[in-house]
């Protein structure tokens, strides 16, 4: 089997194909991480970047280059004779269905979503729209029930081939974080640290964060991740005179992530939008207190599978909720005990290995 992404660089999407290809090969199956180009600005993601197999040598950007990449894809199949394809990222679930039609051939293609595809560009939304219909097709898996909702316009020659299947982290973080955890009291706030991970882009909504840190006394949020938005949310933090408490740390090492959202004492998310987000798993497997915002697809996020909700939602336009909210935490020792046992039930209900099983089912 072929897992294949539109490009390599870091990211929850590329390291969720990267811990599957890994998971599937240890249950003996023949799995290879494929990537259209290579992003030229990021590592890649996954333990191993020789792991990956480029088709071409950087991102197309001319008709003759995307038919040089469509060839490329042809001749990969044709030559590998897969099983089954799966697919992420909208330029790959676009590509491969054609591919693997041209291709002629018995591989199946399984495409996936990890966002909602009201997010994707028109282009690339039109195309999946279009090629997701072939018979190649055999699955579209979504993240979450939010991202399956997103396809509901759609023609039911796509929509009735829908199937959630949740992400989970793998074995090796989730011994990562236990071991983290182990021995940390989180009946209260041990300081006054807000920890946030994730791309410094205008999907993360970081705005809202910043502006929040000037109603909330004494906190330090540390932003952990980086991206196109950073001298603009910099130079926000400097307008608000908010510099001292909030810190942009850039880009950090896996294990220095996790190790500084162990250390932190709550987890904030004010995503306008997500699939189904690995930090948020990270955060509550280390029993830290969650604040999201109040969109479906967060509050699937926070939704154990028994139904309970064991995180804070609230406006993503409203900095002063979000500030109460973490004041809230920080000051309320009963308040901070009870959010921090329901972010552990959370995170006990994902596993690497139910996940697994639904991927593999799809052979």
């Amino acid at each position: 089997m072929l897992f294949v992404v539109t490009h390599s660089a870091g990211g929850g999407t590329q390291e969720l194909w990267a811990n599957l290809t890994e998971g599937f090969r240890g249950r003996g199956h023949q799995a290879r991480l494929v990537a259209l180009y290579p992003h030229q600005d990021s590592a890649p993601a996954g333990t191993a970047g020789e792991d990956w197999q480029y088709l071409v040598k950087q991102r197309p950007t001319s008709l003759a280059g995307m038919a040089g990449l469509l060839h490329a894809l042809v001749r990969l199949l044709r030559r590998e004779a897969p099983d089954v394809v799966l697919t992420a990222m909208p330029a790959a679930n676009a590509l491969l269905p054609l591919a693997a039609t041209l291709a002629g051939g018995r591989s199946r293609v399984v495409i996936s979503h990890h966002a909602l595809v009201d997010t994707y560009a028109p282009l690339l939304k039109r195309l999946d729209a279009l090629f997701a219909r072939l018979p190649r097709v055999s699955t579209v898996v979504c993240v979450s029930d939010a991202v399956a909702a997103s396809l509901d316009g759609s023609a039911a020659s796509y929509g009735s081939k829908r199937r959630t299947i949740h992400n989970a982290l793998p074995p090796s973080v989730e011994a990562r974080l236990a071991g983290l955890s182990r021995g940390l009291d989180r009946q209260r706030a041990r300081g006054r640290s807000v920890v946030a991970t994730g791309r410094l882009a205008a999907q993360k909504n970081y705005p809202v964060l910043v502006r929040a840190a000037a109603e909330i006394p004494d906190v330090d949020i540390q932003v952990v991740g980086a991206g196109p938005d950073e001298a603009a949310l910099k130079a926000l933090a400097q307008e608000l005179g908010v510099t001292d408490k909030v810190r942009f740390l850039g880009h950090r090492p896996r294990e220095e992530a996790l190790a500084r959202l162990a250390n932190g004492d709550i987890f904030v998310q004010p995503s306008l939008f997500e699939g189904h987000s690995l930090a948020l798993i990270e955060a509550a497997k280390l029993g830290l207190p969650l604040i999201v915002s109040d969109v479906p697809v967060q509050i699937e996020g926070i939704t154990a599978a028994d139904g309970q909700r064991c995180g804070i939602a609230v406006d993503p336009h409203d900095p002063a909720a979000l500030a109460a909210a973490v004041r809230g935490l920080l000051d309320e020792p009963k308040q901070y005990g009870q959010w921090s046992e329901l972010a552990r039930h959370l995170g006990s209900s994902s596993t690497f290995d139910t996940m697994l099983d639904q991927y593999e089912a799809l052979l």
